[in-house]
């Protein structure tokens, strides 16, 4: 080869359609997965490769046309950021197939998908040369440098080579070494800029992937200097009119904390630009929370999960109902704008707790708009292949497998009235998703870049009231009569509300 010959590393993004199953879910890839890509280049080019990227993240082109462009560029490495695909994933595997019949020379994968399944992932996609497990950077550093030295692939600590013994990396001790994530694809056409100010999570949510992905339950943070540093560079790429803190927890315990994260917000306030952040709900107080009010925090996302102690415990969350309403209120009480996270439907539920969990939502005044409402009255429990729940519900004979989604799972629900009213509020909300989406011009992604369904207003022609009161009174519905109706009576219900809420829509037809 050639001495002056610069090796080229291309980054694709693989096809992953969304479907009206898994229009909101935000559970399936934590939000730092965003960056993951821009990591990944930005490494490869202090490593003296030439980086490259495509996006086929909407794409609908056939495996064929996508083998021929990755084909074109002409890669050394060619490097899936592999984050789900949906029942998808036999067009990815086309894709590899049409790879390794063409000139592709070495094809790997990462992300939070390769980390959790990555033994599976090696046997169901045998065309991948390599699979990089967990936090990548220091793996995909060494890989190069290794690559470029042998022109071949070489065991290193990360690296998951099939048959060959796999030896775990240790987490990255120090995030300032990082370079800053490049900025690229969809992420550029969004006015909010994503941004890491440290990495894990010292909660153990038993629902959660962020924990296995590092491989350990810890939470990191990045020099203020580097996030200094990072921020001031990236803002000189394009203009943006906020930030967006991908951290899991934003902040942490003690004063210590609460005075990083006043420092952060003064750099931010600095550059005039409101930002939007994550947090649990015993890390906040409202003197903190006025503070980065004035400092120009905009929005902040609570994982609240559950209005019950008892599920609470159930999935390991480590707060309780009234930390839950003491935070509510008092981000309330600001002006910054509240979203949360709520699992309605966690598997061992019962309908009394469906109830109080109803109860809560409404006295905290989180169903007030039919945006928050259904996605406050319809989600469960996401479960994918490495996960703890998988490995749960394996154990209680309760894993619900479908061979059109090899990594992806449902499950038995420990009550059956609940299993009903679960399955009543997904298709009301289907029904909702396909014409709410419809008017809004398919627009399913918020600046901030987290999937989900965010839809201020009302859309022209709908009572949004009528409608907010329409999923309220269903979901009352299927709790109440679950345990009293037949099948055939139940089915009837829903067919009744299902009829109500199309009628809410009036003349609006739906294009899915």
């Amino acid at each position: 080869m050639n001495e002056f010959y610069v090796m080229k590393l291309l980054i694709v993004e693989n096809p992953r359609p969304l479907t009206i199953q898994h229009y909101n879910d935000v559970a399936n890839a934590p939000l730092s997965a965003s960056l993951n890509s821009g990591y990944a280049l930005s490494v490869s080019r202090e490593a003296g490769w030439e980086p490259a990227y495509l996006d086929f993240t909407c794409s609908a082109d056939d495996a064929r046309t996508i083998a021929d462009r990755i084909l074109d560029a002409e890669a050394d490495i060619i490097l899936f950021h592999w984050v789900y695909a949906w029942g998808e994933e036999n067009s990815v595997r086309a894709v590899l197939d049409l790879l390794k019949t063409g000139s592709a020379r070495c094809i790997g994968a990462f992300g939070l998908f390769p980390t959790l399944s990555h033994q599976r992932l090696a046997e169901y996609a045998p065309q991948l040369d390599f699979i990089m497990v967990g936090e990548f950077e220091a793996t995909l550093q060494e890989l190069l440098h290794s690559f470029c030295r042998d022109k071949d692939l070489r065991p290193v600590p990360g690296l998951y080579l099939g048959k060959l013994p796999f030896q775990r990396r240790d987490v990255i001790s120090d995030l300032s070494l990082l370079p800053a994530p490049d900025d690229l694809g969809a992420n550029c056409t969004y006015s909010t800029m994503n941004i890491a100010a440290s990495r894990g999570c010292f909660g153990d949510c038993s629902f959660c992937f962020i924990n296995p992905f590092y491989g350990c339950r810890q939470r990191r943070e990045r020099s203020i200097a580097s996030f200094e540093r990072e921020l001031e560079l990236r803002l000189k790429r394009r203009e943006i009119s906020s930030l967006y803190f991908i951290d899991p927890s934003f902040i942490g315990y003690g004063a210590q904390q609460k005075d990083r994260v006043k420092t952060i917000s003064e750099i931010v306030k600095g550059h005039n630009l409101p930002f939007g952040f994550e947090t649990r709900v015993d890390t906040i107080d409202e003197h903190l929370v006025n503070m980065l009010a004035n400092n120009g925090a905009a929005s902040l996302f609570l994982g609240i999960e559950s209005g019950c102690d008892a599920a609470l415990q159930r999935i390991n969350k480590r707060i309780t109902k009234k930390q839950i309403i003491r935070a509510v209120q008092c981000i309330q009480n600001s002006p910054i704008t509240l979203s949360v996270g709520f699992i309605m439907f966690e598997p061992d539920a019962t309908l009394d707790e469906l109830t109080e969990n109803y109860i809560l939502l409404e006295k905290l005044g989180l169903l007030s708009h039919h945006d928050q409402t259904i996605n406050m009255l319809y989600h469960s429990q996401i479960v994918l292949y490495g996960s703890r729940a998988w490995s749960k519900f394996e154990q209680e004979d309760r894993l619900l497998l479908d061979q059109n989604l090899p990594f992806e799972a449902s499950y038995r629900f420990a009550n059956v009235q609940v299993a009903k009213v679960c399955y009543a509020m997904r298709r009301l909300s289907a029904e909702y998703f396909i014409r709410i989406d419809d008017l809004y011009m398919n627009r399913r992604v918020t600046d901030s870049g987290q999937y989900g369904c965010r839809h201020l207003g009302n859309p022209a022609g709908v009572d949004g009231g009528d409608l907010n009161r329409i999923l309220k009174e269903a979901f009352l519905a299927f709790v109440r009569y679950s345990g009293q109706y037949s099948a055939k009576q139940f089915a009837c219900l829903e067919d009744r509300f299902v009829a109500v809420l199309q009628d809410c829509f009036g003349a609006i037809a739906p294009t899915a």
